[in-house]
């Protein structure tokens, strides 16, 4: 095997290039250092015609590997289109390695010195919050949120987080691990503190949004930064409400205004017309955000089944799609106490489901199916068992 070493390159330059010839192992073959810290080593590699990064130990070291494996354990659950996505993990010459997606992409501070509009900029946030709160609902804290590991796309700019290196859902392990990036992380984490959670997070984005807004915003971005845990956001639900109501006492105050002005000359002309006009704007409002709320869950389960090599394994994020759209139509549509205006919401609901549905059905019936093709028996039961127990797609190892 032939490995050519690129000292010291910026991490953006992971994202480029032209690797050099090698030799194949375990399949994947013309590898190129990119990067070497401290801890790490990254690869840039090819298998059956695709490009992978591979992350490795720097010393091989059984701490390290450890750690790696650990890595991997608690990312290789995760399926979030803003997460990195992580393959499996292989024992190369030249050490473990961590397989992972490739990303064309540049780092978030390479990205904010672009001058991106206000509205990429609240875009980018949003997707960083919606990446880290799905890994809290996982019981996973990320412990070093910083621009480094946060990517945007060249292809259209979608916000990607990666490296789970000092992630964990046991605070008191993460105590004993590498450490952090002090101007990013929280003074429990850089104290060291037995009372590690999601709040930590929360601090970091707060650094970040600063970084990312300047001035805008600062009243969410002081809380996220507050000294005492206590005084943060308690999870990221809780930022995200704050975050979508950023601009409501504006908007709230204009339009309590346009609204006065606007009644004045219909006020002796009758109530009950500007009542109807209002309830008629509410249910156009409802049945706008049902139609979005749907879209955006078709989105996320499209962006899965793009990932997926058989038909089998993206029909079980169809499943996820109906499961996390029942639970919406529980919480938002059941509840309206309104029959008339329950029964309108449900069928547009109903009907933007069909219409995604239908859709998806499409995207998953391109794909080749397992038990149509000549693949070898025991890859055939190993699949198999993927499927029984829900659990994401791994290419075969043979033993």
């Amino acid at each position: 095997m032939t490995i050519k070493n690129v000292s010291m390159v910026e991490e953006s330059n992971i994202f480029g290039g032209t690797p050099e010839m090698g030799d194949t192992t375990q399949g994947f073959h013309d590898f190129k250092l990119l990067k070497t810290n401290a801890n790490t080593s990254l690869y840039l590699a090819f298998k059956a015609g695709k490009r992978f990064l591979i992350k490795t130990t720097k010393d091989n070291s059984e701490r390290q590997n450890k750690m790696l494996r650990r890595e991997y354990e608690l990312s290789i659950g995760c399926d979030h289109p803003h997460l990195v996505h992580i393959y499996t993990i292989e024992d190369l010459p030249f050490g473990t390695g961590l397989v992972m997606e490739y990303i064309e992409g540049r780092t978030l501070d390479k990205y904010l010195a672009e001058n991106p509009s206000k509205k990429e900029r609240n875009r980018i946030f949003s997707e960083l919050l919606s990446a880290v709160g799905y890994l809290h609902k996982r019981g996973v804290i990320h412990n070093d949120l910083k621009p480094e590991n946060i990517l945007v796309t060249h292809a259209d700019n979608t916000l990607k987080l990666i490296d789970f290196g000092l992630a964990d859902s046991d605070a008191e392990y993460a105590m004993r691990t590498l450490g952090c990036t002090p101007c990013y992380a929280s003074p429990e984490l850089q104290a060291q503190s037995r009372e590690i959670d999601a709040r930590s997070d929360i601090y970091s984005i707060g650094v970040l949004m600063r970084e990312i807004f300047g001035r805008q915003h600062h009243r969410i971005a002081e809380r996220c930064c507050c000294a005492n845990a206590e005084e943060r956001y308690e999870n990221i639900s809780g930022l995200q409400r704050a975050w979508r109501n950023r601009n409501l006492p504006q908007k709230v105050l204009l339009g309590i205004v346009a609204a006065t002005i606007f009644a004045l000359p219909f006020i002796f002309l009758g109530q009950t017309k500007l009542t109807e006009r209002n309830e008629r704007m509410e249910r156009e409002q409802l049945f706008l955000q049902i139609e979005r709320d749907v879209e955006r869950a078709y989105m996320v389960t499209t962006d899965s089944i793009s990932r997926e090599v058989y038909h089998e394994f993206a029909s079980s994020h169809l499943l996820v799609f109906f499961e996390e759209l029942a639970k919406y139509q529980s919480e938002h549509i059941t509840p309206i106490v309104d029959m008339e205006l329950n029964t309108l919401a449900g069928n547009v609901y109903i009907h933007a489901l069909n219409k995604y549905h239908a859709r998806l059905l499409e995207q998953i019936d391109s794909l080749p199916k397992i038990y149509k093709s000549n693949l070898p028996t025991e890859e055939l039961i190993f699949y198999n068992s993927l499927l029984k127990e829900r659990k994401p797609y791994r290419p075969y190892q043979a033993k």
